[in-house]
Order: C-alpha cells, then sequence, then structure tokens
C-alpha cells in the first residue's frame, strides 16, 4: 500500500490540475442540468422527471474522465493492452459499465434522494413564477396539479421496460447503426437504472417504515429493555455492540465501493479463477425446464440474460480482486480512504476557522457556495488518485498471485509427465 500512496502524490502533481477541471465541469453540468429538469418539470412533468437521469450521468462522465486521465500514469493498468477501439467507443464503453454501480452507490449514499428535492424545489420556484406573472397580467392563473414523488406506478414501468429494451436493441445492432446512436444507448442505459433504483429505494422505505409499524418490533423492544434494565452493563454492551457495527459499516463500504466502481470502469481484469459454487437444485430444475422452451425463445431469452448478468460481470471480478489482494491490503487502503475522510472534514473547519464569524444573511446565504465548493475541489481529485492507484496496485498483486499460480500448475503437470515418463 506504500507503493499506492507515493503513487498517488505523484499522480497528483502531474494530473492534478486536469483532475480539478474535470470534477468542476461535471459539477457545473449536474446543477445546470437539475435546474434545467426543474424549469421544463414545472411546465411538463413528466418531460422533467424523464431529464432528470442526466444530472447523475454528468456526475458519472467526470469521474470517468478523471479516470482515463490518470490511466497513463499507472503502471499495471496502463500496461494492459487496449481493445482494438477508438477512444470515443472506449469512453463509451465505460460508461455504459459504470452506470449500474455508480447509480447504486448514488442512491445509497443519499445523493439520489438529494437531486430529487433539488429538482421540486427548482420546479416549485418555476411554477410561482408562472403564477405571479399571470397574476400581474392579469390573466387567470393556471392551477397545475401538485408535483408527486416518484413511485411505483404502470407508467414508471413501462418507461423502464422500453427504455431497458431499446437498450439492448442497440447492443444488439451496434455494429450496424451509426456511432452516435451510442449517446442515446449511455442515456437509456442511465435512464432505467435510475428509476429502478428510485422505485427499489422507494420500496424499501415503505418495507422499512411497515416493520416498524408492527407489533413484532414493539415486542421486540420491550424484550431488549426486559434484558437490559435490570443489568446495566449488558444494556452497555448491546448499544456498543450496535455502534461499532454501524461505524465499521460507514468506514469499509464506501471506499469498498470505490474501488468496485473504478474496477469497473477500467475494464481491464487479470482473469482468476472464479470459486466454484454448488448450483441449487431449485436452479437446476429451472434450467431443465428452460431446456423444453422452443430453441427461438432458448435463443431470446439467452440474449437478454446474457445481456443483464453482463453488468454484474465486471463488479464481481473486481471483488474478486479484493480477495485476491488480502484483508492486510484493504485494510491498509481503508485506512488511508478515512484518513482522506478526515481531512475533507478538518478543511471543513478550517474554512470556516479562517473566514471567521459572519452574517447569515449578508455574508454565508450569498457565499456559501462558492465558498465550501473549494472542498471537493480538493479532495476529490486525492480521492480519485488514491482509489486508482490502489487499485493498480491490486491488479499487480492479482498478476503475480496469478503468474505464480500458473507457474506452479505447470510445474505440476511437468513433474507429472516425467514421472509417467
Amino acid at each position: 500500500m506504500l507503493a499506492a500512496g507515493k503513487r498517488t502524490v505523484r499522480l497528483l502533481g502531474a494530473y492534478g490540475p486536469l483532475l480539478v477541471a474535470c470534477y468542476l465541469a461535471g459539477m457545473l453540468l449536474h446543477h445546470v442540468l437539475i435546474q434545467l429538469a426543474g424549469f421544463v418539470g414545472a411546465w411538463a412533468e413528466d418531460i422533467g422527471i424523464l431529464l432528470l437521469p442526466l444530472a447523475v450521468l454528468a456526475r458519472l462522465v467526470a469521474l470517468v474522465a478523471m479516470l482515463v486521465v490518470l490511466r497513463d500514469g499507472l503502471s499495471n493498468v496502463g500496461a494492459l493492452p487496449e481493445p482494438g477501439r477508438g477512444p470515443v467507443r472506449r469512453f463509451t464503453d465505460a460508461l455504459l459499465a459504470g452506470i449500474l454501480p455508480f447509480v447504486a452507490f448514488y442512491a445509497a449514499r443519499g445523493y439520489l434522494a438529494d437531486d430529487v428535492t433539488t429538482y421540486f424545489h427548482r420546479l416549485l420556484e418555476v411554477r410561482a413564477d408562472i403564477v405571479f406573472t399571470s397574476t400581474i397580467e392579469g390573466d387567470p392563473a393556471p392551477t397545475p396539479p401538485a408535483p408527486e414523488v416518484l413511485g411505483v406506478s404502470l407508467t414508471t414501468v413501462a418507461v423502464i421496460v422500453a427504455a431497458y429494451g431499446l437498450r439492448w436493441l442497440w447492443g444488439r445492432y451496434r455494429d450496424r447503426l451509426p456511432g452516435s446512436f451510442a449517446l442515446a444507448a449511455v442515456y437509456l442505459e442511465t435512464l432505467w437504472i435510475y428509476l429502478s433504483a428510485t422505485i427499489i429505494s422507494r420500496l424499501f422505505e415503505s418495507l422499512r417504515s411497515w416493520i416498524d409499524s408492527r407489533q413484532a418490533m414493539v415486542w421486540l423492544g420491550d424484550l431488549r429493555a426486559s434484558f437490559t434494565g435490570w443489568l446495566a452493563p449488558l444494556g452497555a454492551a448491546w448499544d456498543t455492540v450496535a455502534l461499532v457495527i454501524g461505524e465499521a459499516a460507514k468506514v469499509t463500504i464506501a471506499p469498498l465501493a470505490w474501488l468496485a466502481i473504478v474496477g469497473v470502469i477500467y475494464g481491464r481484469s487479470v482473469q482468476l479463477a472464479a470459486p466454484r459454487i454448488a448450483v441449487p437444485k431449485r436452479a437446476a430444475s429451472v434450467e431443465q425446464r428452460f431446456q423444453l422452451l422452443p430453441a427461438q425463445v432458448q435463443t431470446r431469452l439467452g440474449d437478454l440474460w446474457r445481456d443483464f448478468a453482463s453488468r454484474f460481470t465486471p463488479i464481481w471480478k473486481a471483488v474478486l480482486h479484493m480477495r485476491t489482494a488480502g484483508p492486510a491490503f484493504i485494510g491498509a487502503y481503508v485506512l488511508a480512504f478515512t484518513a482522506v475522510l478526515f481531512l475533507e472534514g478538518a478543511l471543513r473547519v478550517g474554512i470556516f476557522r479562517a473566514f471567521g464569524p459572519h452574517d447569515i444573511n449578508s455574508f454565508w446565504l450569498l457565499a456559501d457556495s462558492l465558498i465550501l465548493l473549494a472542498i471537493p475541489l480538493i479532495i476529490e481529485p486525492i480521492r480519485m488518485a488514491l482509489v486508482a492507484s490502489s487499485y493498480d496496485e491490486m491488479i499487480g498483486i492479482s498478476a503475480n498471485t496469478g503468474s505464480s499460480a500458473g507457474d506452479s500448475t505447470a510445474s505440476e503437470s511437468s513433474r507429472a509427465s516425467s514421472g509417467t515418463t
């Protein structure tokens, strides 16, 4: 991990300004697209919802651009052969591969909910301006329906199915279509994954609220109180274990998720032997029934399944790399990632201390966004350089492990053949 730290410093020195430019462009485009979606949504809410995923895509484009910039400075990833495709197609493929894990991480961190909240604020502001202008001009004020939070509906499901189907058709016939259709494919991929993640989030919220309202949760709370009420050390131990587990999850999930996202976007994996997984009997029976279907139906369903499963294959390969790197490397990487988070908090405190006390209305409400923008412009390039360097070192560990395993296999086969002779 020490080599990854040194490489991080070198990458920041060589590509720091480009990383800042990519991130700043992505943030500005993200803000503009949310404002545009809110403005359009004030007049036609359905179209505004369709424009909202572009804001997430802007953040992903900035991330991919930063990783493309860093790739030339990585010794292991940069040494891997590039596929025989143009840079535009490689960039598009990286976007398509990174949409699923990035949107999942984006939703899990609450950024997706923040975007929806900002979108509705802008939508209500524009509608208020429309009503005010109509009142001043003496025209009858329009009474648009109240904006609705995106949820499960037949319209949403139909949009998801249509977007996924068009994206699948593009993947099947992409060699026959013009290259400009790749932009539409990226948008369609973002649209159906974004809407699916939103619906899943709403369903989990509903399920959580339903579980919390059940009588069994009250009984569980009473049972915990009965066990810990008469023995204070037991209650303290219960709360300590819950706190440790929660904080450990917060500390480890984010860095491992970033490492997986970077691995998916780079998309260059050393061949690793996947662990064997026993096939359940139910899955075997499903496969037997699948073989009874007509050949044409099997072909179409097989294409759809392979297209869907291909989105998870890079994530699985990234997990295999983490397993090969070992707990010592992963622990050091998580520690370095946590140090970056500490630096982010220290910068926030330092900026407030440097500017000192000022009036909220006359200073902070006007300048806080511009001042606090300096924090991500410093932290995000450091974070991306650290994650890319760590993934590069992890690729080197995987390559060495794979080559040593191949050498041992070759030596064993040679010994077996000599013994047979």
